[in-house]
């Protein structure tokens, strides 16, 4: 398989743009994983969705660690062994962010979301949505080093289709997101699914990965934050 060189540098752009943003991004996501981690070595059970927010945060950390140094990486067969897992992740974990808003509303003792079978469901949701996020990527994988303003990745060129999976994940998301809001006062992450729908609707063949990038950043944020907010709440409650 020949190895396929784009330039998506645009003529009068800033050139290094990317390259001072997805360090910062990868920065960023670390002291979110910090954070989650601290959070659930201090919960006071096992709480499943933190876990999956923990796998989900670390594999950001990752991927925007390995677009900031790919262009440090000599080896393109190298860079694209490296970049299987960062496409594996994004697949197989985005659809788990709709566990771990579950998971949220679970802990916030929403009555619908503590009813029996409502964990089944939403399982069920989250493993449909791996599923149609395996077919619809890998169904014509073309795997093609972008070089993008200072920063040199590996994506999937043939995937021309929109991301329905990750679209309908985000919409979930906020859709839990509202009713966290509604319930309990707590709008982060109603307001983080709606700047990532936002911010995931501007193509990138115009502005480039890094506004995707950066919102995903601020969806997680959102979800920490909600996650904090939650867990100091059951403290002072002792539920």
């Amino acid at each position: 398989m020949g190895i396929r060189y784009i330039t998506v540098l645009k003529q009068g752009e800033t050139g290094e743009m990317a390259a001072i943003l997805y360090p910062f991004y990868t920065a960023v996501m670390c002291v979110l994983l910090g954070w989650m981690v601290c959070l659930y070595q201090g919960s006071q059970n096992n709480q499943l969705g933190l876990v999956f927010l923990i796998m989900i945060i670390a594999a950001i950390v990752y991927d925007n660690l390995l677009i900031s140094v790919g262009r440090w990486i000599e080896s393109k067969d190298l860079l694209l062994r490296l970049s299987h897992p960062r496409f594996l992740g994004h697949v197989t974990l985005t659809p788990f962010s709709v566990t771990v808003a579950y998971a949220l509303c679970q802990q916030g003792n929403l009555p619908w979301a503590i009813a029996p079978n409502s964990g089944l469901g939403v399982f069920l949701v989250t493993l449909i949505l791996i599923i149609a996020e395996l077919l619809s990527y890998y169904r014509k994988f073309q795997p093609t080093t972008v070089l993008f303003q200072g920063t040199l990745r590996y994506t999937n060129s043939g995937y021309k289709m929109p991301p329905y999976p990750s679209i309908v994940t985000t919409i979930l998301v906020g859709i839990l997101g509202y009713y966290l809001w509604q319930q309990l006062g707590y709008p982060w992450l109603l307001v983080g699914s709606i700047v990532m729908f936002i911010g995931g609707a501007i193509p990138q063949n115009l502005v480039g990965p890094t506004i995707c990038s950066g919102v995903e950043v601020i969806l997680m944020t959102s979800f920490c934050i909600t996650a904090e907010t939650l867990q100091h709440a059951t403290s002072l409650t002792g539920i």
